[in-house]
């Protein structure tokens, strides 16, 4: 696969290119040869121009890489558990915008997600886990889902809320059609990333 310059796509395209990739994942068919030390060397060693960004969860059935068939230096990603969003996730994807130009943020949520699953049935105000469940929680009650895929789709709008309002970096560039922040959710079963509206 040819090395992707996202000055020449718009955020529509890197995202069509990503969705190719991950059909090529769903397929058995991945096209990327670009995993090992001998690509770095000669293309990455001088620096980094990945061309889109991930938010995504730290399960590690859910690597961006792979479900998108992409190789070194191609994604910019920030993983938590349940894809929550902290300072340093924030300033990460802050960092993604302002200083790597980087066009197109996709926020990935997935089936069967642990936290969601915690959040959906664990006590409100409760210490254990607090940061991470608090905001699925404040979704939960929001939204009044009792399913926790259908929670973790939901979380999406939450985040994406979230950035637009806690960062002025990823809002201008958003209001200035600088960046595109789609949302979009993992099946395990079927390998497929839908785009969420």
């Amino acid at each position: 696969m040819k090395k992707i310059d996202s000055e020449n796509y718009s955020a529509d395209e890197l995202l069509d290119i990503l969705l190719e990739g991950n059909a090529c994942f769903q397929n058995n068919t991945p096209r990327v040869k670009n995993h090992c030390f001998c690509a770095m060397k000669e293309t990455l060693t001088n620096g980094q121009k990945p061309y889109a960004m991930i938010l995504g969860c730290s399960d590690s059935r859910v690597c961006p890489e792979i479900i998108f068939d992409t190789g070194l230096g191609e994604l910019f990603v920030a993983r938590t558990a349940g894809g929550t969003i902290g300072p340093n996730v924030l300033e990460t994807l802050e960092y993604g915008v302002a200083h790597l130009k980087i066009k197109l943020l996709v926020i990935l949520a997935h089936q069967d997600c642990g936290v969601m699953k915690y959040a959906l049935n664990a006590p409100l105000y409760n210490d254990e886990l607090e940061n991470l469940i608090h905001h699925a929680q404040c979704v939960k009650t929001q939204m009044g889902t009792a399913c926790f895929n259908e929670l973790a789709k939901h979380y999406c709008d939450f985040a994406k809320h979230r950035l637009l309002v806690k960062s002025q970096i990823i809002k201008k560039a958003y209001d200035e059609g600088k960046l595109k922040i789609q949302k979009a959710y993992f099946t395990l079963e079927n390998g497929k990333v839908e785009l969420l509206d």
